[in-house]
Order: structure tokens, then C-alpha cells, then sequence
């Protein structure tokens, strides 16, 4: 396809030259966190915000809604923005803005049918009114986590902290206000989630054409632009949908087996460990562009100090919460929820999930890490095992043990994800 001819990879210095030198790793490492911890941050105002407000069966439902539209973005994040990084990372000036185009095409025409599944599922469990809220926070916020990915693929993270700032920040006032008002349910919030993307969505375009000086415009040839995307992300989308169909298997099963109260506590214990995120995901922002270009200029071994030395500067970041959190489970849940409410007695799960997300953060580190390195599809090989292996586990354990058997299915799930990637990497020559 003539999309694919444009993208022969371009070495302009040697080595790690090409990443700008160990002094801008480490700023973009500064920026990345901060950008995501304005994310994080906002994302965990809003939920402990309508955790705090709605009743336990209403926030259930959100649970489940939103963790279906989590699902359901991930097919974008494979075959779109998963692309697009990899692309932008170490290819030909010329076709930037014919490139992000295509990619927010894309968007949009895969939105259409998640739309529509969106819609019946919570239309069933919420009513017609929140899936149509739903179905418009789902399309806005797609299109702009692609124009942040293109900031982000360009190492741009100081601009995208600006951008982020309005949605996820922006989300976090206004669910305020809703609440202070007594206005807040889960309809409106899905209209606040929509909005707030939007204004992000045109703001990170603004930035793309006058930081980064790319015209975002001009035609496209669609056919080819999908069959390039889809080379590219198809290994990375089974292995994507097997593990977020594994991390939304526990309350899903929760909702199903022991009611939307059970979920909501499920989903309450994990807010605490949202806290993280800036660290966790931020490493995956920087790492997978910055192997990707490593292992361009420099070889595997370039690429893998990377990954090494951001992953080992996150870990320690992340050891004081991971030590408070097993200490002080129980406070720190009062303090989120008050020391009367539901949510306030669950120290237990907690400790729990902290140790699984300990282990699920070295995981997650080698998965980014073969990302860059583009290891699709044995990942997904290891994935679908470990999607059966969590398949036989979590209905029996919920049955038996509840929330702590959900959280103990998931556990065993990232033991085995961690084995299996530590032996792909192992197998890795070139």
C-alpha cells in the first residue's frame, strides 16, 4: 500500500543521540508524570466525588457503564492510537498531518458500531436517557485521547498537561458543582465527561498545528490508511481486548453474582490505588516512544535501558503509597469515604489489590516494553491463556469468597502475565 511506503524509519543521529540525550529522558519523564497526574487526579476527584454522592446501587451502575465504555476504548487504542505512536515515533516529516487525520477518521468510524452496543447494554441496565449520555462521552473522549496521543508520540507531554487539565480537571470541578447543587447522577456526569473532551479534543489541535507546526488537513486515502493501521495494531488489539476483558471480569461477575452494591465496592477499593496512575501510566506514555526510537537509533539493548531506567525510577516513586496503603488501609478509606460509610470497612480487599497491582506493575512495564519492540503476537498468545486461566477462576471465587475472591482471580491473572512476558522478553535476540 503506498501508506505504508512513507514510513521507513529515519535516523538522523546515532545512538541515543536520537532521544535527545539522559538529561531530556529525564525531563520528559518529569513531564509525562506530571501530565498524567493531572489525569489521574481528575479521574480520581470525579469518581470519589460520585462515589460519595450517588447511592451504592446508582454508583454500581456507573461501574459497570463506564467500565464498559473502558472496554470498548480499547478498540481505538489498538488500531488507531497504538499505530499512530509507533508511527510518529520514527518516520518521515512530510505526512504528519495526512497520518492524524487518518487516525481521527478512523476514530469516528469505529466509534459507530461501539456506539451502538454501548447504547443497548446500558440502555438495559440505566435506562435510554444515561445510554445516550454514555454513547456521547464514548465519541468525544476517543477523539481526544488520539489528538493527545499525537502530543505525546512527539514527546510534547508539557503541552498535553495544558489540554488535560481542561478535561480531566475540568471534569472534576464541574462534578463539584453538580454535587454541591444536588444536580449530580450518572446521566449528567457522562454529559460532563463529553464535554470536557471535547474543549480538550480542539485545544490539543490548536497545539498539533502551532507547537508541533503540522497542518492538520488535506486528503486522505481511507482504504489504505486502514490497512496500514491494522498491520500494525491487529496482534495488539487481541492481546488488548483479552486483558481489559480480564480487568473489568471482576466486577462484572461482582455486578452479576452479588449485586451492583458488591461492584461499587470493588470499584471503590480500586480509586484508592487510582492514586498511582500518574506513575503507572505515565511510564507506559514514555516508554513506548522512547524504546520505540531507542531500538531504532541503538539496537535491543538501547531499548531495554530505556524501559529499565523508567520503570526503575517509577518503582521507587510508587514504594511509599504501595507501604502506606498496606499499613493504613483503613484510614485511608475513611478519609476518602468517611469513617461511616460502606466502602469503610473494606482494609481487607485493599491490602489485597495493592499487593496484585504491585505485581500487575511489573507486568505492565515488560508489556510496554514489548510494545515498543512491536512483540504483538506472541503477547497475545500469553494473553489468551491467561484470559482462560481467569475464566475458570473468578465465577467460582466470587461465588465463594466475594470481593476478596475477585480480587484473588485477579491476582493469579497478573502472576501469570508477568511469567509470560519475562519469558517472551527472554526470547527477544534482535
Amino acid at each position: 500500500m503506498e501508506a505504508d511506503t512513507k514510513f521507513a524509519p529515519v535516523v538522523e543521529r546515532s545512538g541515543l543521540e536520537r532521544l535527545g540525550g539522559e538529561r531530556s529522558l529525564t525531563l520528559q519523564g518529569f513531564w509525562a508524570i506530571a501530565d498524567q497526574g493531572v489525569v489521574s487526579l481528575g479521574n480520581f476527584l470525579t469518581t470519589i466525588i460520585l462515589a460519595r454522592t450517588v447511592s451504592p446501587h446508582e454508583y454500581g451502575v456507573w461501574t459497570v457503564t463506564f467500565g464498559l465504555i473502558l472496554f470498548l476504548n480499547v478498540l481505538p487504542a489498538s488500531l488507531v492510537t497504538y499505530p499512530l505512536v509507533v508511527r510518529l515515533a520514527a518516520q518521515n516529516e512530510d505526512c504528519l498531518g495526512e497520518l492524524i487525520v487518518a487516525a481521527l477518521v478512523l476514530t469516528t468510524i469505529l466509534a459507530l458500531p461501539q456506539m451502538l452496543v454501548l447504547f443497548c447494554v446500558s440502555s438495559l441496565i440505566g435506562g435510554a436517557a444515561l445510554a445516550l449520555w454514555a454513547c456521547f462521552g464514548l465519541l468525544l473522549w476517543q477523539l481526544q485521547e488520539t489528538t493527545r496521543r499525537v502530543l505525546m508520540a512527539r514527546m510534547a507531554f508539557r503541552a498535553a498537561l495544558f489540554t488535560d487539565a481542561i478535561s480531566y480537571l475540568g471534569q472534576a470541578g464541574l462534578f463539584s458543582l453538580l454535587a454541591h447543587s444536588g444536580k449530580l447522577s450518572t446521566h449528567n456526569g457522562f454529559a460532563v465527561i463529553g464535554l470536557t473532551c471535547g474543549l480538550a479534543a480542539l485545544a490539543q489541535l490548536l497545539l498539533i498545528r502551532t507547537q508541533l507546526q503540522v497542518r492538520v488537513t488535506g486528503p486522505i486515502k481511507i482504504r489504505d490508511w486502514m490497512s496500514t493501521f491494522w498491520n500494525t495494531g491487529r496482534w495488539v488489539l487481541g492481546a488488548n481486548l483479552l486483558t481489559n476483558l480480564s480487568l473489568h471480569a471482576a466486577p462484572w461477575a461482582l455486578f452479576l453474582l452479588r449485586g451492583p452494591a458488591e461492584a461499587a465496592g470493588f470499584q471503590a477499593v480500586s480509586n484508592l490505588l487510582g492514586v498511582s496512575h500518574p506513575i503507572v501510566l505515565s511510564l507506559g506514555n514514555v516508554v513506548v516512544p522512547a524504546a520505540a526510537r531507542a531500538r531504532v537509533a541503538a539496537g535491543l539493548l538501547a531499548a531495554r535501558r530505556v524501559a529499565l531506567r523508567h520503570g526503575t525510577q517509577a518503582g521507587l516513586l510508587l514504594l511509599p503509597f504501595v507501604v502506606t496503603l498496606l499499613i493504613f488501609p483503613r484510614q485511608l478509606l475513611g478519609l476518602f469515604y468517611s469513617s461511616t460509610s460502606p466502602y469503610a470497612v473494606l482494609e481487607e480487599p485493599l491490602r489485597l489489590l495493592t499487593i496484585v497491582y504491585v505485581l500487575r506493575y511489573f507486568s505492565m512495564t515488560l508489556t510496554f516494553l514489548l510494545n515498543a519492540l512491536e512483540k504483538n503476537r506472541v503477547q497475545f498468545v500469553f494473553e489468551l491463556c491467561g484470559s482462560l486461566l481467569l475464566g475458570g477462576l473468578v465465577v467460582p471465587l466470587v461465588v465463594w469468597f466475594g470481593l476478596s475472591g475477585a480480587i484473588l482471580a485477579i491476582g493469579l491473572l497478573a502472576a501469570a502475565r508477568l511469567a509470560g512476558n519475562v519469558l517472551i522478553l527472554r526470547s527477544v535476540k534482535t
